[in-house]
C-alpha cells in the first residue's frame, strides 16, 4: 500500500511539473478579467426572467427526457440546487480558465494568444444568451466545453485503447450536460489535424489521427447513447420529440444529412458575418478581417510547403465550419446562438497560424493585427454583454411590479382565498401592455440572444415565478392545457385585456385575469 502511494505521488508530482505555470496564470487571469468585464453585472444581480425563474432547480424531468441526465447530477452534488449569481460566475469562470488551457496547449499557443481566444471564448454571445435567460444552466454548459476539451486531451495525451477510453468519458459528459458542446471537440480535432498537415505530415500518420479522432468521437457517442437509455430505463420517461429534444435524430436519413450540409456553411457565415442583435457593424468588419488574416496566414504557411501538406490543411480548414456548425446539421437548422458556442472557436484560426508562423517582421505584423481585432471583438462583446443586462433586469423589475399590482387586485375579488382560490392568467405574456418595451433596446428584444420582454412567458415560469420569486402561497395555474382553455373560454373573451378596466374577476370560483 506505502509502495502504491508512493508511486501515485511521484506520478502527481510530474503531472503538476508539465504544467506551464505561467500559461495558466494567463489564461486565468484572461478569464477572470474578461468575464468580470462582460458579465460582471449578471453575476452580481439577480433577474430572474423566462427559464431564468428556476432559481431552485427542479427540472429533473425535463433534464431526463432532452437526455441532459448530468445535469441532475451536477447541481445537487457539485454546484446546488440554488442559482446564485456570483456562485455560477466563479465556477464558469473556472470551467473557462481550465478549457483556455487545455485549447491552448493542445494547438501550442503563445501566452499572449492564449488569453485573446479564452477572453473571446468567455464574452461571446452564446455566454451572453445563456447567463441573461438560462442563467442556472451557465456554469453546466462551460463544464460541458471543458470536458469537451478535456476529451481531445485524453485522446492526444494517451493514444491508443486508453486514449479512446478517456475521450469516451468526457464526451459522453459533454453530451449529457449540454449535446451541442461537442462541437468544441469535433473543431479541436480539426485544428489538430490542420497543425500536423503544416507539420508535413504524411499520409499515413494524417489519415490514421483523422480515423482516431472519429473513432474516440463515435466511442463517446455510443457511451452517451447507452448512459441516455440507463436514465431513460431507471426513470421510465421517454425522450421529448420537440426542436431541442433528440427523438428528431431518429428522422434523419442520409440524404438528408447531405443535403443539410451546404445549409450548414450557409449558416456558419450568417452568424459570424450577418446582422443580428448582437452582431453590430463592427464586430462583423473584425471577423471579416481576422477570417480574411486566416487565408493569409494560411497562405505564409503553406509557402515552399509540399502539394500534400496543402492538400491536407485545406482539407481540414474546409471541415471546419462543418466540424463547429454540425449541431445545425443534426437539428435541421433548428439552431439559435445559444447552441453555438463552438463557432466562436474559428477565431482560434488565425491566433493560430500566426502565433507559430516565426519572427519575420510582417509575419508579426499580420499576428499584431490579430490580436488587435480580437481585442476589439471582446470590447464589443462586453458592451453588448452588458447592454443585455440593462435589459433583462428592466424586464424583471417591470414583471415584479405588474404582478405585484395585479395579485392585489386579486386579493380584492369578492370569495377570493389566498392558497385555495385557483388563479388563471390568460393570454399571452410577450404579446401585451405585460410586456416591457423600449426601442432603445430593440436589439435585445425578442431578438437573437433569445431574451423576451416578458419575465414570465409560458406555464412553468408562472410556476417558479410565484413560488420561487415572490414566495407567494398564491394557487396559480401552471398547466398549459388549461391556461388555453380558459384563454378560449367566451365569458374570458369578453373582458378587457390587462390594463383596462376590471382585467380581473372571479368566474365559476376561480380568480381569472385576462392579460391578452
Amino acid at each position: 500500500m506505502r509502495n502504491f502511494l508512493d508511486t501515485a505521488e511521484q506520478k502527481l508530482c510530474a503531472a503538476g511539473a508539465r504544467v506551464d505555470r505561467r500559461l495558466l496564470a494567463a489564461v486565468s487571469l484572461a478569464a477572470l478579467a474578461c468575464m468580470l468585464l462582460a458579465h460582471g453585472f449578471a453575476f452580481a444581480n439577480l433577474f430572474p426572467n423566462h427559464d431564468g425563474t428556476v432559481l431552485v432547480f427542479d427540472a429533473q424531468w425535463t433534464m431526463y427526457v432532452l437526455g441532459r441526465w448530468a445535469q441532475n447530477l451536477y447541481f445537487p452534488l457539485i454546484r446546488g440546487k440554488i442559482a446564485a449569481p456570483w456562485l455560477i460566475g466563479a465556477f464558469s469562470t473556472l470551467y473557462l480558465a481550465l478549457a483556455g488551457y487545455g485549447i491552448a496547449r493542445l494547438l501550442e499557443l503563445k501566452r499572449w494568444t492564449a488569453a485573446l481566444l479564452t477572453g473571446l471564448l468567455g464574452c461571446c454571445a452564446s455566454v451572453t444568451s445563456v447567463l441573461a435567460t438560462y442563467t442556472y444552466e451557465t456554469d453546466a454548459y462551460l463544464l460541458a466545453m471543458l470536458l469537451a476539451c478535456a476529451g481531445v486531451w485524453c485522446a492526444e495525451r494517451w493514444r491508443g485503447v486508453w486514449g479512446v477510453c478517456g475521450a469516451a468519458v468526457c464526451f459522453c459528459g459533454c453530451l449529457a450536460l449540454y449535446q451541442s458542446y461537442i462541437q468544441f471537440a469535433v473543431g479541436l480535432f480539426l485544428l489538430l489535424l490542420l497543425g500536423r498537415a503544416l507539420r508535413g505530415a504524411s499520409w499515413r500518420e494524417w489519415l490514421g489521427r483523422g480515423v482516431y479522432a472519429l473513432a474516440c468521437l463515435a466511442a463517446g457517442g455510443a457511451l452517451y447513447l447507452l448512459s441516455v437509455r440507463v436514465s431513460l430505463a431507471l426513470t421510465g420517461y421517454q425522450l421529448a420529440d420537440t426542436g431541442n429534444g433528440l427523438a428528431q435524430l431518429t428522422r434523419l436519413g442520409p440524404a438528408a444529412i447531405l443535403a443539410g450540409i451546404p445549409a450548414v456553411y450557409q449558416n456558419f457565415f450568417a452568424t459570424l458575418l450577418g446582422a443580428s442583435g448582437w452582431n453590430d457593424r463592427g464586430m462583423r468588419v473584425a471577423t471579416a478581417l481576422l477570417l480574411a488574416l486566416s487565408v493569409l496566414g494560411l497562405v505564409l504557411r503553406l509557402r515552399g510547403k509540399n502539394v500534400r501538406a496543402a492538400v491536407q490543411a485545406l482539407a481540414a480548414v474546409a471541415l471546419l465550419p462543418l466540424g463547429l456548425n454540425v449541431i445545425c446539421l443534426l437539428t435541421s437548422g433548428n439552431v439559435y446562438i445559444l447552441m453555438q458556442h463552438a463557432l466562436f472557436l474559428v477565431y482560434a484560426l488565425p491566433l493560430m497560424l500566426f502565433s507559430a508562423s516565426g519572427n519575420g517582421s510582417p509575419r508579426k505584423l499580420w499576428g499584431w493585427g490579430s490580436a488587435l481585432f480580437c481585442a476589439f471583438l471582446i470590447l464589443r462583446m462586453a458592451i453588448c454583454s452588458n447592454g443585455a443586462y440593462v435589459y433583462t433586469q428592466l424586464v424583471y423589475d417591470q414583471t415584479a411590479r405588474q404582478v405585484t399590482a395585479i395579485m392585489a387586485k386579486v386579493q380584492q375579488l369578492p370569495g377570493y382565498e389566498e392558497g385555495q382560490t385557483p388563479v388563471v392568467f390568460a393570454g399571452s405574456f410577450t404579446d401585451s401592455d405585460f410586456a416591457y418595451r423600449d426601442p432603445a433596446f430593440s436589439r435585445y428584444a425578442e431578438g437573437d440572444l433569445h431574451q423576451v420582454n416578458s419575465a414570465l412567458t409560458y406555464d412553468g415560469t408562472i410556476k417558479w415565478w410565484f413560488q420561487h420569486v415572490m414566495g407567494s402561497t398564491a394557487n396559480v395555474v401552471a398547466d398549459q392545457a388549461q391556461l388555453d382553455q380558459w384563454a378560449e373560454d367566451p365569458r374570458v373573451q369578453a373582458m378587457p385585456a390587462y390594463p383596462e378596466g376590471e382585467y380581473c374577476a372571479m368566474i365559476d370560483g376561480t380568480a381569472v385575469i385576462r392579460i391578452s
